[in-house]
């Protein structure tokens, strides 16, 4: 599809590549390969706790198993009678009634650039190492399926913030299903989005004399047979990424400094605390799936400590906090919110007062979009080790979450070649967390 004309067009707009494609290109093939069937009025913010959340320190405490496996945190009652979950937690404590634990998932892999694949895909990574290059899918990721099966509006589809995530790409599906990622924190006080503004050379009336010339080329170009009609396509699309960098609205919609201090403070000045603020103004204004990486959770030392001063208090102001905002504004009926992680934790803690990777059993979290709150599903052993009751797999949590979106998980896409693929392979949506 690309051109010398094509070329000269990225050098014009500047714009940042997304996986080898412009904006307007990426525009331009999503809308030529979108298909029907995704239902469009209900949204998911997908966070990703990076590292390993541990099951037995967060979700699924375990205060009568002996010391080295308990660890140092202690269950608190909850906003629902008869859930626990642990004193590392007090403000997720009082949504509880909007969430849904779900304690028993398991796959094989304790390998973090496989775990990371199979948990963002549904789909066992085969072989090859995953801990390199991050667009390294073997499957296609959750947004990436999205993307394809939905109408584009005028935000992309699938938004990645603040870094593309490990195996967040789209695989076979092509770089137009990829993730616009936002490579920016946006808790940092110069945080901008590229690509959504025109540099200020083109902003200004620099700028409108390049749109008149770019018409009076288009014009002698459309005099061209053999050309004309693929640059007249394209040049839809072109308009349509300037309209969006040009467009009040869909600047607004980036800008999160538009959000009351009180706001932006309520969801804590910390890395997920902005990036859950940014993914609730990204679905508001019409992004389908938002990916969020939260990292640094990988606790093989100094595990209470970690969790204890750096990770979970951050953690503890931003979920609550998206949640509440989400219901106030009445859209928690339409976004599903998933907290997931690569896999848990080792039951018992090791020699240097930390736990190691353990994919056997561990939790998620789950809100919103007709998720039933105030549910617990599944169970696991007095080491929070090994699951005993309802297991559930990455390939039952992508069917659940492409359910709730619409989206029929058992649905075939194809290869370059033709293949007919399952979205999801053996997996079964959680209808036990259903309203």
């Amino acid at each position: 599809m690309t051109s010398h004309k094509t070329t000269n067009r990225r050098d014009f707009f500047r714009l940042g590549a997304i996986g080898g494609l412009t904006l307007p290109q990426l525009l331009q093939l999503q809308q030529s390969c979108a298909a029907e069937g995704a239902r469009q009025d209900v949204n998911c913010i997908f966070i990703f706790i990076l590292g390993g959340m541990p099951q037995q320190d967060m979700w699924d405490l375990k205060p009568n198993a002996p010391a080295e496996v308990r660890g140092d945190f202690h269950p608190i009652s909850t906003q629902v009678p008869g859930i626990q979950i642990s004193d590392v937690l007090p403000k997720t404590a009082t949504v509880t009634d909007k969430l849904a634990i779900l304690r028993s998932m398991t796959h094989g892999d304790s390998d973090h650039g496989r775990g990371f694949h199979i948990m963002m895909t549904g789909k066992k990574a085969g072989a090859g190492d995953f801990n390199g290059n991050q667009n390294n899918n073997q499957h296609p990721c959750l947004g990436s399926m999205v993307a394809r099966l939905g109408e584009p509006g005028a935000l992309p589809p699938y938004i990645s913030v603040p870094n593309f995530l490990n195996s967040g790409g789209p695989s076979f599906l092509g770089p137009p299903f990829g993730p616009f990622t936002i490579e920016a924190d946006p808790a940092a006080p110069d945080f901008s989005v590229r690509d959504i503004r025109l540099p200020t050379s083109v902003a200004t009336r620099r700028g409108e004399l390049r749109q008149l010339a770019l018409r009076e080329i288009n014009r002698f170009e459309q005099q061209v047979e053999q050309v004309g009609k693929h640059v007249r396509s394209l040049d839809t699309f072109y308009q349509k990424a300037y309209s969006m960098m040009t467009s009040p609205a869909a600047r607004k919609a980036f800008d999160i400094g538009q959000e009351k201090e009180s706001t932006r403070e309520a969801y804590g000045m910390t890395s997920i605390g902005q990036c859950c603020l940014l993914g609730r103004r990204m679905v508001e204004a019409g992004c389908r799936f938002v990916a969020i990486e939260n990292g640094h959770w990988d606790t093989h030392r100094k595990n209470t400590y970690s969790l204890r001063d750096l990770l979970c208090p951050s953690f503890d102001q931003a979920i609550p906090a998206l949640v509440n905002d989400l219901d106030d504004r009445g859209m928690l009926d339409n976004t599903l919110v998933v907290v997931t992680t690569e896999f848990g934790r080792t039951p018992k803690i090791n020699d240097l007062a930390g736990r190691d990777h353990w994919p056997n059993a561990f939790s998620i979290v789950m809100a919103g979009a007709g998720i039933k709150g105030g549910t617990v599903v599944g169970s696991t052993d007095k080491q929070a080790g090994e699951v005993t009751e309802r297991p559930i797999t990455p390939q039952d949590m992508a069917a659940t979450v492409l359910d709730r979106l619409g989206i029929d998980h058992t649905r075939l896409v194809h290869t370059p070649l033709g293949r007919p693929i399952p979205l999801v392979d053996d997996g079964h949506p959680v209808r036990e967390i259903f309203s």
